[in-house]
């Protein structure tokens, strides 16, 4: 353009209309997410050298830039992401946390009822009633314990759904930003470099709308472009082109759901565990840290209540005065076997009360056997060698190995995760509740002592003393005194003496298993105080025990027993301890979705501070540009009265 007063006045009208027209687009974009205060840059042309000096030739718009802070739009991304995953593990974690606390829906209180109800049954073990009751109750607790295994089902499909769902915005996010790069590649090229502020601010807001989902990570190109990472750094956008992320089946475990990217036509790589920050991070923290674990420990507890009753249970009489049977159902292990392996395994229980709530992968690397911890990879020790006779045994487990095993071969093992959907009452005649003792000794009549002798205490009813013929003791026994400090142990059935042993009044004497040859049946008595010679003491089986609640008693004492954790919790201990667990994970993730809310708040701040519109510093460059237009204008104006002087003087 010219120079001259015409020609200054000009870039001047020109630069303050620019400058007007920035500022009445930072107004009108005021409310708009991600917008970012825009500024023009003004510089002076250069001057006309005349000589005696250099005169001025007026001014230009260098350039329209936005006002941005890498820093702090860094600082938003991450703030943002760990809000949101705080807050959806906060949002999750309460919701189980209020499910296992309840009143009407959490296991503490029909744990009470059933063990209340035992109580009964053994204060009135004749009672067709209480024994009624008492099955109810039982069914009442595997009923609950059914319903809280449905709703973790539930919510495991729930997540599910939701990941899904992030997914798709995921993809869609990142379709959207490689067409944000390719516009802003073009209009920058269009431009001769000049930044598209407008382009900037959408690719910066799409970048942020998916911080909420994940964390994500960017680098930009030099020719405009943004490369965008989620994760622990798998490439989502490059430029141009974007990778599809999805949620599939897990390959080893088709009932779990993991998280794959993939990039045009090539297979899927699982990325879960590389997944971190944003709601979708959330979920899946929620899923492996909170659910899973719950899940596992309510499983554990349906295994070992429903193996220790059982397992007392077989130890007593019915009212026929049969053996007992199994109270409930107690689910096996669960064993996920991955594609291509070669071999078997199966997986049982060893010593419940050892058990954990853990999963475990089991591998074979060609030449032995490693069992680790599915959660942080930590080995875990076992004994045996994995043959039938000698199996693999470890923290509850007995693992035994079968043939064609290969290198490789991959186990996933999960012992307890489904035992609370698989716990049932199997009995449902009140009369098999076996409420007595199968023992019942006595002192002879004719005794001259004073010796007595203990109720007797059964320590393995699979012993063949108990098994060998059903509602008979075989051998029903009786111990004979020979005198005052020795005794013999008698078949009744034939006479024949089974062993003999010596007794000393001061500790009295425990009689199996028997003293010179070891014999065991499967149980213990104990004779106190002073036998004479010839006294005599019977054991033999409780044929008709209708009044008995010996075993009736020792089920109810299970209640505050310390069987699991090794012989350190009750049942009760347990959920308490599963409770505490998912209430404090509830708790933290609260505390951080707080704590993440002011970090977030002030991150807003700054940028709103750095980047954001400020109205009354608009309304105020709005009358500073405004003046200077007119200021402008009237160069023009003194240009033209000039211009009209001149051409007066020379028309005259």
């Amino acid at each position: 353009m010219a120079g001259g007063l015409l020609g200054i006045g000009t870039s001047a009208l020109l630069s303050n209309q620019r400058a007007l027209d920035t500022v009445s687009h930072n107004v009108a974009n005021v409310n708009t997410p991600g917008y970012s205060r825009q500024n023009v840059e003004l510089s002076a042309r250069q001057p006309q050298g005349l000589g005696n000096g250099f005169a001025g030739d007026g001014v230009d718009v260098t350039t329209v830039r936005r006002s941005y802070d890498q820093f702090i739009t860094s600082e938003l991304r991450t703030s943002t992401t760990a809000h949101a995953q705080q807050e959806t593990l906060a949002s999750l974690g309460s919701s189980l946390d209020n499910l296992l606390a309840d009143e009407y829906a959490g296991l503490s209180p029909a744990l009470g009822s059933f063990f209340d109800a035992l109580q009964d049954a053994a204060d009135d073990p004749a009672s067709t009633a209480a024994r009624q009751v008492l099955l109810s109750e039982a069914e009442s607790l595997t009923s609950r314990l059914h319903g809280l295994d449905n709703w973790m089902d539930n919510s495991r499909l729930a997540i599910a759904d939701r990941m899904g769902t992030k997914v798709q915005e995921i993809n869609q996010l990142a379709s959207s930003i490689a067409s944000v790069n390719q516009q802003i590649m073009e209009a920058s090229s269009r431009a001769g470099g000049q930044p598209p502020n407008d382009l900037l601010d959408k690719r910066d807001q799409l970048v942020l709308d998916l911080s909420a989902i994940v964390s994500v990570s960017t680098t930009s190109q030099e020719d405009g472009a943004l490369n965008v990472f989620i994760g622990s750094g798998q490439a989502l956008v490059l430029g141009i082109n974007h990778n599809n992320v999805a949620v599939q089946n897990s390959v080893t475990d088709p009932g779990q759901y993991e998280i794959a990217i993939s990039a045009g036509g090539s297979s899927s790589v699982v990325i879960t565990d590389l997944i971190h920050g944003g709601e979708l991070g959330g979920l899946v923290s929620y899923r492996d840290q909170v659910l899973d674990p719950a899940h596992s420990e309510l499983g554990r507890i349906a295994i070992e209540l429903g193996s220790f009753m059982n397992e007392q249970h077989r130890r007593g009489v019915s009212l026929d005065g049969l053996p007992g049977q199994d109270l409930f159902s107690v689910a096996s292990p669960e064993v996920i076997t991955s594609i291509g392996n070669g071999g078997s395994v199966s997986v049982a229980f060893d010593e419940v009360s050892q058990l954990t709530a853990d999963d475990y992968h089991l591998r074979f690397d060609g030449s032995s056997w490693a069992l680790t911890r599915a959660g942080n990879g930590q080995v875990v020790p076992m004994s045996g060698s994995g043959t039938v006779a000698d199996p693999f045994v470890a923290e509850g487990l007995s693992v035994t190995i079968g043939p064609g095993a290969a290198a490789g071969d991959n186990y996933e093992l999960r012992p307890t995760r489904a035992a609370a959907r698989a716990i049932n009452v199997l009995i449902g005649n009140p009369g098999e509740l076996a409420l007595a003792a199968p023992l019942r000794s006595s002192a002879a009549l004719t005794n001259t002592g004073s010796g007595s002798i203990s109720a007797g205490v059964v320590t393995d009813i699979d012993n063949p003393a108990f098994q060998s013929s059903a509602g008979q003791l075989s051998p029903a026994v009786q111990v004979r005194f020979t005198s005052a400090s020795t005794y013999e142990v008698v078949d009744q059935a034939t006479s024949a003496v089974i062993d003999t042993g010596t007794y000393d009044p001061a500790s009295g004497a425990d009689i199996f298993p028997t003293q010179n040859l070891a014999i065991d049946y499967g149980y213990q008595v104990r004779i106190t105080g002073n036998p004479a010679a010839n006294d005599s003491f019977d054991v033999t089986y409780n044929s008709g025990g209708v009044g008995d609640n010996r075993n009736a008693l020792l089920m109810a004492g299970m209640q505050n027993g310390k069987l699991m954790n090794g012989g350190t919790s009750s049942f009760n201990d347990a959920y308490g301890e599963l409770l505490a667990d998912v209430g404090n994970k509830a708790r933290q993730a609260q505390v951080g979705s707080e704590v993440q809310l002011r970090v977030l708040e002030q991150s807003k701040a700054d940028w709103s501070s750095a980047a954001g519109v400020n109205l009354d510093e608009e309304a105020a460059n709005l009358v500073r540009f405004q003046q200077a237009y007119q200021a402008a204008a009237r160069i023009i104006s003194v240009a033209d009265e000039i211009f009209q002087t001149l051409i007066n003087a020379v028309g005259r």
